[in-house]
């Protein structure tokens, strides 16, 4: 990850947010702009607080995977039911697509 990953991964959050306005999600409220917004933000609030050390998951195929994998257990590790990991990880994909990465790749987590 760059030095200052923090401020990278503010940015990233910040354009995100934008694009979002441009490109509004349809669909079930679950998935409303600022749901997304909202669960993206707290990603990259984990992002900040645990700076990805064999990659930068905002750049990198393979550190995105791990890093969204490890997210996912980290809420597990809270009892997050299913129901609601699954939006959250839908949000994650849509930031990452922003990115141009893509979405994740299936199976970096058990509930997934």
């Amino acid at each position: 990850m760059a030095v200052n990953g923090r401020a990278h991964v503010a940015e990233s959050l910040s354009a995100f947010a934008i694009w979002l306005t441009k490109y509004p999600v349809d669909g079930d409220p679950i998935y409303s702009g600022s749901s997304v917004r909202y669960q993206v933000a707290r990603y990259c609030e984990y992002l900040a607080a645990n700076p990805w050390p064999t990659g930068d998951p905002l750049r990198e195929h393979d550190a995105r995977d791990a890093a969204v994998g490890a997210y996912a257990a980290y809420l597990e590790m809270f009892n997050t039911p299913t129901a609601t990991i699954a939006p959250i990880l839908a949000s994650l994909d849509r930031f990452y697509v922003f990115l141009g990465l893509g979405a994740v790749v299936s199976g970096t987590s058990s509930r997934r």
